[in-house]
């Protein structure tokens, strides 16, 4: 009875040893802060946590009926003389004058445009999309303060856009026909002079704004849909737009959310690669593409082009990564995967009035900090991130399995995630194309009364040993104790 025990004893840790050994091989191989990251595991990571913001803006409008005296008139006709005589138009070319007079207005639309002091009022509604992320598992998020503002010229700019069109348009009209007829591309310009009027006259109030995140929602067997949450932004962490501090810290209510991990800016040199990601408006919301493509964010690159001084002396980091309308506030990436800024703004080319190439701009992590310092927030990584790093992991190694186990425990945290059952598809395809690796937990033969018993071992493994360094006997052999050895040995720890 003895001899067995100890057989079993001895034959029970070294399954226990050889099990360690087959679970240490099905253990996820997970991505450290330290780590640089192939371009598509950084974008399988970060897209997650990353988000569609929608402001929404109720106001009251009024502006006033412009107009143009026959004082200022006289004033652009004596300048268009004054560029026949220095031979810069020919007076012949009506077409030609036509366009000189509409690009004076375009570029001095002070000296000429003229409120007859009569308002109009209009309620208007104007609604802006930007980019944010999450940075701790119950809820908080960064995005720019120009996303969610409720001043500015941006916002009025999209109040006159979408709610005075036919005003503007009536204006052009009657402008064209005092001018002229310009051709299309002159009235464009034109169109632009009356928006940059209306915007530096007009009167607001009422404002009321509300701000929704929207999460893609994942439902078996349907499209994937948005959900729009409503969020709080944080009064005491909003900065201003640029040349401000342009950040903002908002809350949605919830748990489990997942998350980036923040790096540091400081870390970064001229040529280093970065990773703008974001919800870019051309690309979101084209009319050809599927909605449910309104969950996929955009990932573009680009290098560090330098580092610029702001006039109220912090940096901004300047990028030739591509960032347009849309993209604001969302997260840019160093190699490794972590935030380093907010992509926030670009230069336009005031010859083309298009964008200035390679001149975008991120407000960077160190700024940042400071408003999530006056929210009281301290980022964190969510439990349903460390699983999704784990299973994507446990996928390189193609360890199907033991994946899929983490994909149900993110569903259990939270259900109907688009990422986590994108990928847990891939898993089970995997699988059934008998394509998984997982290595399979030892079955260990334990002999007891002459019998064979299989056990399948799961544990720690213990290294064991007989007291007095003496060899172990082999298995299915009883120790050799000498007679007047008395008691059987006992084995040590």
């Amino acid at each position: 009875m003895t001899m067995r025990k100890y057989d079993f004893t001895v034959r029970l840790a070294a399954g226990l040893v050889f099990a360690a050994i087959g679970l240490a091989g099905c253990q996820p191989k997970t991505e450290t802060a330290d780590a640089e990251l192939k371009t598509t595991r950084l974008a399988e990571l970060a897209k997650p946590a990353t988000v569609l913001i929608v402001s929404s803006y109720d106001a009251q409008v009024q502006v006033p009926n412009v107009t143009i005296p026959a004082d200022r008139q006289q004033l652009l006709q004596e300048k268009l003389r004054q560029k026949i005589y220095n031979g810069e138009l020919n007076s012949s070319d009506q077409q030609a004058l036509v366009n000189a007079a509409v690009q004076e207005l375009l570029v001095n639309w002070p000296q000429y445009f003229v409120s007859t002091g009569v308002y109009r009022t209009v309620n208007a509604n104007v609604t802006a999309v930007g980019s944010g992320f999450f940075v701790t598992p119950d809820g908080y998020l960064v995005t720019n303060a120009h996303v969610v503002a409720t001043e500015g010229d941006e916002l009025k700019q999209g109040l006159v856009e979408n709610a005075l069109t036919q005003l503007i348009d009536q204006d052009v009209r009657d402008f064209a026909s005092e001018l002229g007829n310009p051709d299309e591309q002159t009235l464009q310009l034109l169109r632009k002079a009356c928006v940059e009027f209306y915007v530096s006259t007009m009167r607001l109030g009422n404002v009321e704004r509300t701000v929704d995140v929207q999460l893609g929602v994942g439902v078996p067997g349907v499209a994937n849909t948005q959900k729009g949450m409503r969020a709080e932004v944080i009064p005491g962490a909003m900065g201003t737009p640029i040349p401000g501090k342009d950040v903002a810290i908002l809350k949605i209510q919830g748990t489990d959310f997942p998350t980036l991990r923040i790096g540091d800016d400081k870390a970064l040199s001229v040529g280093d690669k970065i990773f703008p990601l974001g919800f870019p408006a051309d690309a979101t919301f084209f009319p050809a593409f599927d909605p449910a493509s309104i969950n996929e964010s955009s990932l573009t690159a680009g290098l560090v082009s330098a580092r610029k001084q702001m006039k109220e002396g912090w940096e901004v980091i300047q990028t030739d990564a591509a960032i347009r309308g849309g993209n604001s506030g969302g997260p840019v990436l160093d190699a490794k995967g972590n935030v380093i800024g907010l992509a926030t703004f670009g230069l336009v080319d005031r010859k083309t009035g298009g964008d200035a190439v390679g001149a975008n701009f991120v407000v960077p992590m160190t700024i940042v900090n400071e408003f999530l310092t006056r929210a009281n927030v301290k980022p964190a990584e969510s439990k349903i991130t460390q699983l999704y790093r784990d299973a994507l992991g446990l996928m390189d190694q193609h360890h199907y399995k033991a994946a899929k186990e983490k994909f149900a425990q993110i569903e259990a945290l939270k259900p109907g995630q688009p990422w986590a059952e994108t990928a847990r598809r891939t898993t089970e395809k995997a699988i059934m194309d008998g394509k998984d690796q997982t290595p399979g937990l030892p079955i260990i033969p334990i002999a007891i009364g002459g019998g064979v018993l299989l056990l399948v071992v799961i544990g720690l493994a213990f290294v064991m040993g007989r007291k007095g360094g003496s060899p172990l006997p082999p298995a299915g052999q009883p120790p050799q104790i000498p007679p007047q050895a008395g008691p059987p040995p006992q084995l040590g720890g």
